[in-house]
């Protein structure tokens, strides 16, 4: 009789309560697993000093040098080795010498030296949207020392002529080129596009700051404008057509 209850409770699923030793363990292996997850999921957000643990090495945790770092490898003590020069990018040969350069160079055996060729004429699509990238670039990089008119009243030339003017202590002061002068207007083009990038003199270099060579050369175009408009006449200038 006893066993035909039992078995009727165990059918209706009336099973004997758990003891009190098996709740309390579940309970805290519940809360256990709870704080874990948590810890988890404070890790990834908190930010400390020290590496991550890593369960799984994979190649984002490995033996390498890192840029910046220190390495008592090499003798200079930089882990970030200098490129090499003479390595071209892939894709980046650049071998058209207008577009890049602006000058072509040959060698002369004569002499045992090459020799650079200004190269007239704007390889790129000359049209109100070059001029109009040109002024802005002119105005950003060009105007502070050549003024907005090309002059070489730009207000950084007002200011250091001025302190020239008074006397400052160590102030030396070489103006900037009129690029509407006739010696400038009777440059080639890529004359002027080689300045940009290269400078000239006491001009620095701006070939770091205008890298995107349709810049440079929308630069060079906008300048042809601005001796035109101050001239009247407008420079001898080759347009080659779009490449």
């Amino acid at each position: 009789m006893a066993d035909k209850k039992k078995h009727v409770r165990q059918i209706n699923g009336r099973f004997p309560k758990p003891p009190f030793w098996m709740t309390s363990l579940f309970l805290i292996f519940l809360c256990l697993s709870t704080l874990v997850f948590a810890a988890v999921l404070r890790s990834r957000t908190a930010f400390s000093k020290e590496p991550r643990i890593h369960l799984i090495q994979d190649m984002d945790n490995q033996i390498k040098s890192k840029t910046q770092h220190t390495s008592e490898v090499f003798a200079d003590g930089r882990a970030s080795r200098p490129k090499v020069l003479g390595t071209v990018a892939r894709g980046r040969l650049e071998a058209d010498d207008h577009l890049y350069r602006g000058f072509s160079s040959s060698f002369n055996t004569t002499s045992g030296k090459f020799e650079a060729t200004f190269i007239d004429g704007i390889p790129v699509k000359l049209d109100e949207a070059l001029l109009k990238r040109g002024q802005a670039k002119f105005n950003t990089n060009c105007m502070p020392c050549h003024g907005y008119d090309g002059h070489g009243n730009g207000p950084v030339a007002g200011r250091a002529s001025e302190l020239q003017n008074n006397g400052v202590a160590g102030m030396s002061w070489v103006p900037p080129t009129n690029l509407v002068d006739p010696t400038i207007v009777a440059r080639p083009d890529g004359h002027i596009y080689n300045t940009i990038v290269n400078g000239i003199r006491n001009m620095g270099a701006y070939g770091s700051s205008i890298q995107d060579p349709t810049d440079r050369w929308a630069i060079v175009a906008y300048v042809r404008a601005l001796q035109t408009s101050a001239t009247g006449t407008k420079p001898a200038v080759a347009q080659n057509s779009e490449k």
